[in-house]
């Protein structure tokens, strides 16, 4: 009985099994003179050549594409390791005329064009480095909070409240559509929830009720914003990792979000060597980041510039006069002047102290009543990745921001409600995932380092 291996695999460890009798499977990559395979099975962007010696093999249905069972013996040549095929079994047939307008033939595709195929990017080398080192992320995050004893909850993905109280969301009913328009009155009570119901926002106000029972705690899925925002960092589907820690001050988490990032990519360095590799000639080929792996030792080794928002504001005027209003969200115009002009240094920067009129009612204020303990960590090309805060404690004064903010007050009694347990001092910060992942492998729009891209005007 001859063993099994995946490609992965037999690159690595070929010193043990070579010249054996093996068994791979996969797809056929290329094809040619009718005599040289190249296969690949996902496990690697390495493909392993297959040579066909034997006349007895029927090489007529064999197309680029097509899959196959491949028996043979692993040899060493001139070229590195190759199979030498003894029997070969197809499985099914390529539909031409589909493989003519895909992505699968061999040339260059835009990310653009690779959009249009989701489900066959998966099989180009690109969008194979950028989902493993997705998931290497996705899992790095479970792990570091894991041992620092964080505590995971899911939190709802249908709730009734906006934990962000500005942009648009997305409403869920089951009335029928057809009943509804802008003058007419919807009746909840005939609903499924007997209220109006969406798609969450954020699950920091739930996770914030568990953090009151467990101390130390976090939500990490998918969150929804209903925002026409054709940009190449906006999604309309994103994934959002949320903390939260009961009697830390700002500064910690500014001390936990840091250490974060900077585990999250020194293990990507570390781990995801091929990947990285391969997204570091290809951005030089394609992308404006000529150098990726630099760029991201910078954001471990250097230490990032810290700066209050009245500071940054002042510097954006000095540089271009009445470029931005005290009160302003600092936005995408201002962030290249940032990064590009007053910080030129390739490391993000932690902005603290914004304006309370700019951001949402539970963050706590300063002492001068109109700022906010609060943090935006901006990276290079990318903006946001992490806004945080301290959270208000105090029942009164929560419940006094609500009213002047003239946000429903009954939607979330529950939340203001929770002070009643003891005014605890505790912050929290959200990561936009996504961004993390666009920054680490230097792709300049968002919606190429997610599996099934959600945005205005697409949707599956």
């Amino acid at each position: 009985m001859y063993k099994f291996y995946n490609i992965k695999y037999i690159n690595e460890n070929n010193k043990k099994i070579l010249n054996k009798i093996i068994i791979i499977k996969g797809w056929v990559k290329y094809f040619r003179n009718n005599y040289f395979l190249e296969i690949n099975d996902g496990s690697t962007i390495k493909n392993l050549q297959v040579i066909i010696k034997n006349k007895n093999i029927k090489k007529k249905k064999i197309r680029i594409g097509i899959p196959l069972k491949i028996i043979g013996k692993l040899i060493k040549t001139n070229n590195g390791i190759e199979v030498n095929a003894y029997k070969i079994k197809i499985y099914g047939k390529i539909d031409k005329d589909f493989f003519n307008k895909s992505i699968l033939q061999n040339k260059f595709h835009s990310r653009s064009k690779l959009r249009q195929q989701l489900s066959l990017r998966f099989r180009t080398n690109l969008f194979n480095c950028i989902i493993k080192i997705r998931h290497f992320l996705f899992i790095k995050i479970h792990n570091y909070l894991n041992l620092k004893k964080f505590i995971y909850i899911n939190t709802p993905i249908i709730n009734k409240n906006n934990a962000e109280g500005a942009g648009e969301v997305f409403k869920i009913t089951t009335l029928n559509l057809l009943d509804i328009d802008k003058k007419s009155k919807v009746n909840c009570k005939k609903d499924l929830f007997k209220c109006k119901a969406n798609l969450t926002v954020s699950g920091q106000l739930e996770v914030e009720s568990a953090m009151y029972g467990l101390g130390k705690v976090y939500t990490f899925g998918p969150v929804f914003r209903a925002d026409n925002s054709n940009t190449k960092k906006h999604l309309s589907e994103f994934w959002m990792l949320e903390p939260e820690i009961m009697f830390y001050k700002l500064k910690d988490i500014i001390k936990l979000s840091v250490n974060l990032i900077k585990y999250l990519i020194k293990g990507t360095l570390k781990n995801c060597k091929e990947e990285l590799d391969y997204l570091d000639q290809y951005n030089k080929k394609y992308n404006n980041c000529k150098d990726l792996i630099n760029r991201l030792k910078n954001i471990i080794n250097k230490k990032y510039i810290k700066i209050s928002y009245n500071k940054t504001i002042k510097l954006l005027n000095n540089y271009n006069k009445n470029i931005i209003n005290w009160g302003d969200d600092i936005g995408s115009e201002h962030e290249k002047i940032l990064f590009n002009i007053v910080f030129p240094y390739e490391i993000p920067i932690i902005i603290y102290n914004y304006p309370k009129k700019i951001k949402p009612f539970y963050m706590k204020l300063n002492k001068d009543k109109i700022t906010t303990k609060s943090i935006d960590i901006l990276f290079p090309s990318i903006g946001e990745i992490i806004g945080g805060s301290e959270r208000e404690t105090s029942y009164n004064k929560l419940l006094d921001r609500i009213k002047k903010l003239k946000i429903n007050i009954k939607n979330i009694m529950w939340y203001i409600n929770l002070r009643k347990l003891g005014e605890i001092p505790h912050s929290g910060f959200g990561l936009g995932f996504d961004r993390l992942v666009q920054y680490i492998t230097g792709m300049n729009n968002i919606r190429d380092i997610i599996p099934y891209p959600i945005y205005p005007g697409h949707i599956f």
